[in-house]
């Protein structure tokens, strides 16, 4: 048997008072580009971070938290279906950002180990909840961590990093410049006895 909820409630609302205005360290290390993981595409990071932002924000404010309060306010939903539901929603996400990836992955994928073990300890606590208001109580919680990890990595995000590059076409004659670009690249960098 796990921790009783209020016990993982405790935890949570701990790490949530150390993380509100210190940048947590999942967060420092992210964006210094330490994985311990292994985690990256081709050596780089920024793909990492972008899961980061993008996943914590649907296992929080965008996602997760809403649907899951009208659905525990929804008297159509029995409180394990609320379990099975929120359980459903949430681990996914969850493995991905805090889970390791199966054999010689040695540390949390996406560095973030505690919404893993977050994650295990709610889920068997569940035996200690017996009403929806102590659910909510404990989901309460979970949302309010999960979502101030989203908006640290949404602060440290270089979202610079895509300004010059990911700009839209202003006019069919800037396509046009673009279209004759590519085929002087493709001519140029193509061995002529490929073409």
């Amino acid at each position: 048997m796990g921790k009783h909820w209020t016990e993982v409630k405790e935890e949570i609302e701990r790490e949530i008072d150390k993380i509100w205005y210190d940048e947590p360290i999942e967060v420092t290390l992210s964006k210094k580009g330490i994985y311990p993981s292994g985690a990256g595409s081709q050596e780089r990071y920024m793909g990492n971070l972008f899961f980061q932002v993008g996943d914590s924000m649907c296992l929080g404010w965008s996602l997760v938290e809403p649907a899951i309060y009208k659905a525990i306010a929804d008297e159509n939903f029995t409180l394990q279906a609320l379990k099975n539901i929120w359980q459903y929603m949430v681990f996914g996400k969850v493995r991905v950002l805090g889970g390791t990836r199966g054999e010689g992955c040695p540390a949390a994928w996406l560095n973030l180990p505690k919404f893993m073990s977050f994650y295990n300890d709610i889920v068997e606590s569940f035996d200690t909840i017996d009403n929806k208001k102590d659910f909510h109580d404990l989901i309460w919680s979970w949302q309010n961590y999960v979502s101030r990890m989203s908006r640290w990595f949404h602060t440290v995000y270089p979202w610079e990093a895509t300004g010059g590059v990911m700009l839209r076409d202003q006019s069919v004659a800037d396509a046009e410049e673009y279209l004759e670009l590519t085929k002087m690249a493709v001519d140029y960098m193509t061995p002529k006895e490929n073409q």
